[in-house]
């Protein structure tokens, strides 16, 4: 898995298994609600309806910390591939 998915992946517990999730859509009890949708495309790949978005991830202090993400290569399926996603500078 590329290092960016990593942003934007959780794990849950789920009926005593580990279950891994996407972040954006509806809220849930881990996250709150992202304003954007993550699902698996016809490439294979992850696809992502926004061109920049927050990815998350853990910081030193195990502390919640938001990265700003661009996404290059779009999908034709729509949207762009997460894949494809670098940190942005802004």
């Amino acid at each position: 898995m590329s290092e960016i998915l990593s942003f934007f992946h959780y794990i849950k517990h789920n009926n005593g298994k580990h279950e891994v999730c996407h972040y954006g859509g509806k809220p849930n009890e881990m996250i709150a609600l992202s304003d954007y949708a993550i699902k698996h495309c016809s490439c294979g790949k992850h696809t992502i309806d926004r061109s920049t978005a927050f990815g998350h991830t853990t910081g030193v202090l195990l502390d919640t910390l938001n990265v700003i993400v661009e996404f290059s290569e779009k999908c034709p399926d729509g949207g762009w591939h997460v894949e494809s996603g670098t940190l942005s500078s802004k």
